[in-house]
């Protein structure tokens, strides 16, 4: 009888070879994607000063109230014309579009009241000083990108690990290739570590794991580099991605990936001894299990996540909590 590999022991082993990789210093463009190697903090309000939203005249709240057009209030002179986006008197606190001014009489008149921060952006109301932006681990997405451009900030840190992609070009090649340019790695260059569909190569130091899909996946040392080999089947491949290459790309990135924790709809039971691998479905605030310890097409184009059943666990009870990694897309 074969001795099994425990999965556990096995990611350790893994983990135990790779640390975080050197931070580079990147723009926001190029960094698009990446992971935050350190916290971007703002360091002054912004605006600094009160802007307008829209093009107008600036004034004092308080010099109109009241106003309408059958009850002008006259203007001691006209107001400054302020376009949007400049920057307002400092003794202004509101804006008064034209349409809300007489200018043609020999006084200018307010045709309209207004309230302090009408029609304006005052200081520090898109992002007070000391806002915190981006904090390390969190991936430099599209949405920060204003801010980040708003604070002046030309240069971010970012992790941004080397994985070398090997096999036959394919379907599953192509599979993972998207889903580590998602992860904010490159596939060119010195790697990290080295992603392999096929037969094994190298120094094996795990095989034949205790991990149901995923007894064939293999990790190994090939020229001095670690070398995780994928049989070429889809379910092995997500198996591999959850069990192996996700925490791996964590160690990478000096960080841990939020995971998804939902009740079970219903009981998983799971054998004692092998770790087991669990699609599932989120649905209503709750994972449905789809399929355990094998991962056919169609549980995977169903699954919405997938978990790792511990083996020394005997299943996860109906009701009871499960973490899950999302199934990328």
């Amino acid at each position: 009888m074969i001795a099994l590999t425990s999965y556990q022991d096995a990611l350790d082993r893994l983990l135990a070879r790779l640390t975080p990789v050197p931070a580079r210093v990147l723009t926001p463009t190029s960094a698009l994607g990446c992971i935050v190697a350190q916290d971007v903090v703002i360091t002054q309000a912004i605006p600094a000063r009160a802007i307008a939203l829209r093009d107008g005249y600036a004034l004092r709240a308080d010099e109109i109230v009241g106003a309408s057009s059958y009850a002008p209030v006259l203007l001691a002179s006209v107001p400054p014309f302020i376009a949007a986006g400049d920057a307002v008197p400092d003794d202004c606190d509101c804006l008064v579009v034209a349409s809300g001014l007489d200018l043609e009489g020999p006084l200018p008149q307010a045709l309209v009241e207004s309230f302090p921060g009408e029609n304006l952006r005052r200081a520090g109301e898109d992002l007070a000083s000391g806002t915190l932006i981006l904090r390390a681990g969190d991936r430099l997405s599209a949405m920060t990108m204003p801010a980040l451009h708003a604070a002046e900030q030309t240069h971010v840190h970012v992790r941004v690990p080397v994985i070398s992609l090997q096999g036959d070009e394919g379907p599953i090649k192509a599979m993972i290739a998207a889903w580590l340019v998602r992860e904010g790695v490159v596939l060119e260059g010195a790697p990290d570590f080295v992603l392999k569909i096929g037969a094994a190569q190298g120094e094996i130091f795990a095989d034949q794991l205790a991990l149901e899909p995923g007894r064939d996946i293999t990790l190994s040392i090939y020229d001095g580099t670690l070398m995780i080999n994928l049989p070429p089947r889809a379910d092995l491949v997500v198996a591999a991605w959850v069990a192996f290459i996700l925490p791996a790309l964590d160690q990478l990135f000096g960080h841990q990936r939020a995971r998804t924790r939902l009740p079970l709809a219903q009981k998983i039971a799971s054998r004692v001894g092998v770790a087991e691998m669990v699609a599932l479905r989120a649905e209503e605030g709750r994972f449905v299990p789809l399929a355990l310890g094998d991962l056919p097409l169609q549980s995977l184009l169903r699954a919405t996540h997938v978990a790792v059943i511990a083996a020394a666990s005997e299943g996860v009870g109906a009701g009871d909590e499960l973490e899950a990694f999302p199934v990328p897309a």
